[in-house]
């Protein structure tokens, strides 16, 4: 999407990978339909975004039950992200 503006890309034009559309909800969560298309699948972005955090969730209670995995990810998730408070300048609040 960044490269091309589209779904398109050199694998999925070779055939080596399949294009993904994605749609606000639908039921099922993902759609392949062999018969309109064997290249395209489309995904519900809000299943994809709960799939994901869910993913999140389950790998941080797996981890930290294990005392040497929970080590290293205490670790990792010091450098992993740093958010920081950003208040706008007072001459343009």
């Amino acid at each position: 999407m960044v490269h091309t503006y589209s779904i398109s890309s050199r694998l999925s034009r070779q055939g080596k990978c399949r294009e993904i559309g994605y749609v606000d909800q639908c039921e099922p969560e993902v759609r392949y339909n062999p018969a309109s298309s064997t290249n395209l699948v489309i995904v519900s972005i809000s299943a994809l975004a709960e799939a994901f955090f869910e993913g999140v969730d389950k790998f941080l209670v797996n981890s930290f039950a294990n005392k040497a995995k929970a080590e290293i990810v205490d670790k990792r998730l010091l450098k992993l992200v740093h958010s920081f408070p950003f208040e706008a300048p007072p001459d343009q609040a």
